[in-house]
C-alpha cells in the first residue's frame, strides 16, 4: 500500500523545502572559495567553520527555548558529528572539481534517503517516483561527465561524493526520527554542540591541531567575514530543512533539496561573468548547454518524486 502525501492548503513545508537549497547553494559557492583560496587542508577548514557555527548555536540558545530530552539530546549530539565525516569527502571533491559539477551529485542524497525512509520510516513509493529516481541518477552522471585529453571520463569527484551523500542521507533520516521527540530549534542546537565536540576530538590529535594553527595564523578578518556569511547561509538552509522535515515526509523534502544544483549553477554563472577574479568556471556554450539540459532533466526527476 503506497502512502499518499496530504499537506495543508498553505503548503508551509514546500516553502521551507525550497528555501533550503537556495541558502545551501550560496554556502557551496563560499566553501569553494574558501577551499581553493584560503585553506589548504580538510582539518583546518572543518575546525574553523565549526567554531564559527558556535556563534549561531549560541544565538539560538539565547533567542529560543532549548529543551533537553534524555536520551534524544545526546543522540542528536552524536548525529551532529556525521557531517564532519561527510565533509572530508566533500572538501576533497572541491579540490579536484568545479562546484557546479559537484553539487548535482548531491542528488544521490534523496536517492539514499528514499531507500532508508522506506526501510526505517515506512515511506513507500509509487512506480512514478522510482522512475524519477532513475532519471536523477542518469542526469547526475551526465553532468559529471567531461571530456579530457585521454577521452571521456566521469568527474574525479564522483567516487568521493558517493560516501558523502550516503552519510548525509543517514543524517537526514535520523533528523526526521529525532524530530518526533525534539523541536527543530532544540535538534539544531544539540547537533551543533555535537559537531563542535567532534572538532574538539580532532584537536586532540597533533596533525589536525598543527594544520589548524598554521592556517589560522595566516587568515585575516576578511576570511572570518566570508566564513561567517557562508556558515550563516548554511545555518539558514539547515533550519529551513528541519522545519520542512518536521512538517512533511523526509523523502520529499530531501528530493526538493536537489534544486540546490540549480541555484549553484546560477550563482557560479553570474560570478564567472561579472567577477571572475573571485571564482571562475568553464562557461563555453557546449558546457553550459550540457548543464542546462541535465538540470532540466533533474527538475523533471525531482517533480516525479514530489508529485
Amino acid at each position: 500500500m503506497h502512502v499518499t502525501v496530504l499537506f495543508g492548503a498553505t503548503m508551509d513545508w514546500l516553502v521551507f523545502a525550497l528555501l533550503s537549497p537556495a541558502f545551501w547553494g550560496i554556502n557551496n559557492v563560499v566553501n569553494k572559495f574558501l577551499v581553493t583560496k584560503r585553506f589548504k587542508g580538510y582539518f583546518s577548514i572543518a575546525i574553523y567553520l565549526n567554531l564559527v557555527d558556535l556563534i549561531f548555536a549560541g544565538a539560538v540558545f539565547v533567542a529560543v527555548p532549548v529543551s533537553f530530552e534524555f536520551p534524544y539530546a545526546l543522540f542528536s549530539m552524536a548525529v551532529g558529528m556525521l557531517p564532519l565525516f561527510a565533509f572530508w569527502f566533500y572538501s576533497k571533491a572541491l579540490m579536484v572539481e568545479e562546484v557546479s559539477r559537484i553539487t548535482p551529485l548531491f542528488q544521490f542524497i534523496p536517492i539514499f534517503v528514499v531507500l532508508l525512509s522506506v526501510l526505517f520510516l515506512g515511506e513507500l513509493l509509487s512506480p512514478q517516483m522510482y522512475f524519477g529516481i532513475a532519471l536523477i541518477v542518469l542526469t547526475s552522471m551526465l553532468i559529471s561527465y567531461r571530456k579530457t585529453a585521454n577521452g571521456n571520463l566521469l568527474s574525479s569527484a564522483f567516487k568521493l561524493m558517493i560516501p558523502f551523500t550516503a552519510i548525509l542521507a543517514v543524517y537526514t533520516v535520523l533528523n526526521k526520527y529525532l524530530l518526533g521527540y525534539l523541536d527543530y530549534w532544540s535538534l539544531f542546537f544539540w547537533m551543533m554542540i555535537g559537531s563542535c565536540f567532534g572538532v574538539l576530538c580532532m584537536l586532540a590529535f597533533s596533525r589536525p591541531r598543527k594544520e589548524f594553527v598554521e592556517a589560522v595564523s595566516q587568515l585575516g578578518k576578511r576570511t572570518f567575514v566570508v566564513s561567517l556569511v557562508g556558515e550563516g547561509t548554511y545555518i539558514l538552509g539547515t533550519i529551513c530543512s528541519l522545519i520542512a522535515t518536521s512538517l512533511g515526509y523526509v523523502s520529499l523534502v530531501s528530493a526538493l533539496s536537489g534544486l540546490q544544483h540549480f541555484f549553484v549553477f546560477i550563482y557560479m554563472l553570474l560570478l564567472s561573468l561579472f567577477v571572475p577574479t573571485i571564482l571562475k568556471e568553464e562557461i563555453s556554450k557546449t558546457v553550459v548547454a550540457l548543464k542546462i539540459v541535465a538540470i532540466a532533466l533533474m527538475f523533471v526527476g525531482t517533480w516525479l518524486i514530489t508529485v
